[in-house]
């Protein structure tokens, strides 16, 4: 496939799991936000370098990150992002964050938020990824909410600039 081709989303699909266990935990037994922001910028990192193709990706931002429920010692973790918005060198990934007890085995959804990371090149140069393939209604609605949060932050990146 030629690397500027448009890609689903679908393509770029990924998953992260891992148990949780007491290191990864405050006093009071829930895990660490870092931890789960860690697990999630991996994630969304995975699906912007399987939307680009590689070499390399880098973190830009981590975006409007919502914590919705604890996750506690021992509990399954589970992320799931996929690409949402891609620019010239830049994508977003939107991250899903599921806890699963041990003693019960739904999933609930513990959190979300998005990834913004830019293609480099061998050199460590912003290098050019393939576009977002958009075939469905659902995508253009997909596309539309991920252009206006792009345009936020860059006026967010632009204000910060200016401080």
């Amino acid at each position: 496939m030629d690397s500027k081709e448009p890609r689903r989303a679908s393509a770029s699909r990924s998953t992260l799991a891992i148990i949780t266990d007491p290191g990864q935990a405050n006093p009071f037994g829930s895990i660490h936000g870092g931890v789960i922001l860690r697990l999630a910028d991996e994630c969304g990192a995975l699906a912007a370098f399987r939307h680009s193709g590689g070499p390399v990706v880098t973190t830009a931002a981590i975006d409007g990150f919502v914590f919705i429920d604890p996750v506690r010692v021992g509990e399954r973790v589970e992320l799931i992002s996929e690409v949402t918005y891609v620019g010239r060198t830049s994508m977003e990934a939107r991250i899903d964050v599921y806890a699963e007890s041990m003693s019960d085995p739904n999933p609930r959804k513990v959190g979300s938020g998005y990834g913004v990371y830019v293609s480099l090149d061998p050199s460590g140069n912003p290098c050019p990824v393939p576009p977002l393939l958009s075939e469905t209604e659902a995508d253009l609605v997909r596309d539309e909410a991920a252009r206006h949060r792009q345009a936020a932050r860059l006026a967010r990146r632009e204000a910060e600039r200016g401080r």
